[in-house]
């Protein structure tokens, strides 16, 4: 059903984006054209841009009317017929437990990631701190994680273990506890279930029993593989991969990769534009 739309990925990668008329002031400009980015660029686009939650990472997911959450979520937030639906990619749900940040900030990253995958590994311990402290903290980035387990069985089993985190609110603690513990291991770190509670347990799981239950189980079965279908449907192939707005990141690109993107992504919000392409 997300076959139509793989030629999104292919656009994005080609920088094919171009801004509307240019009223912001300079340091934003120049970030917007993909010139380099200094700590002077990045304190003006800052300023400029109007961050949501009134300046800070926002309240978090809410809950089901049983106190649960949504584990089940996958996909867009809409449809995604054309190239101009590529923000659509990025749900902006309320009630999303795989996502950190303002609902409303000007910008979104939809990451596809692996948890059997030593670079969205280095992603999560070397970069996204750095997204988190100057970014998400701020209102100004929504980083969404969008499962897509292709490293073997293994990777199954801990997409299982992310959602049953998720069902109880713990899923950001869980991945940062998983990729922490992995950072040091060449290759696949090949956890196992008892590894995945360990991990839950630090999180602080309140309900590990659960946890187990929901992981081991096939509760989560179509909803990997629709979130697989999904992923390899708009193209992706490996991981980790990115949608920062409406820009394309393939793998763990150093820091300032990051940067320089998320700043040409807010240049265009405080420019008031929103996603064109260049034909």
């Amino acid at each position: 059903m997300w076959a139509f739309i793989a030629l999104l990925i292919v656009i994005a990668g080609l920088g094919g984006y171009v801004l509307g008329e240019r009223s912001a002031p300079d340091a934003a400009v120049a970030a917007a054209q993909g010139e380099d980015v200094t700590a002077e660029n990045l304190a003006a686009l800052a300023a400029l841009a109007t961050p949501g939650a009134n300046g800070s990472a926002g309240p978090g997911p809410e809950k089901k009317s049983d106190g649960t959450y949504d584990s089940m979520i996958v996909g867009p937030g809409g449809k995604l017929e054309t190239q101009e639906d590529i923000l659509n990619i990025h749900r902006r749900n309320p009630q999303d437990p795989f996502a950190i940040g303002a609902v409303d900030a000007p910008v979104v990253i939809s990451e596809f990631s692996d948890f059997e995958c030593p670079f969205c590994s280095r992603f999560a311990n070397e970069t996204e701190p750095t997204l988190l402290k100057e970014y998400v903290d701020k209102g100004l980035v929504r980083i969404e994680w969008n499962d897509f387990p292709v490293n073997g069985p293994n990777a199954v089993v801990a997409a299982h273990a992310g959602r049953a985190a998720a069902e109880q609110g713990k899923f950001n603690e869980f991945k940062d506890e998983l990729y922490f513990a992995s950072k040091d291991i060449n290759g696949h770190p090949n956890f196992d279930m008892d590894d995945f509670v360990g991990f839950a347990k630090k999180a602080g799981v309140p309900d590990l029993e659960k946890f187990r239950a929901d992981a081991t189980g096939s509760k989560y079965d179509d909803t990997i593989d629709e979130a697989r279908a999904y992923a390899s449907g708009i193209g992706i192939s490996g991981t980790p991969a990115f949608f920062i707005g409406d820009e394309y990141v393939s793998g763990a690109q150093p820091t300032d990769v990051f940067v320089q993107v998320i700043n040409q992504q807010l240049a265009k919000t405080v420019q008031g534009t929103t996603a064109k392409t260049q034909k």
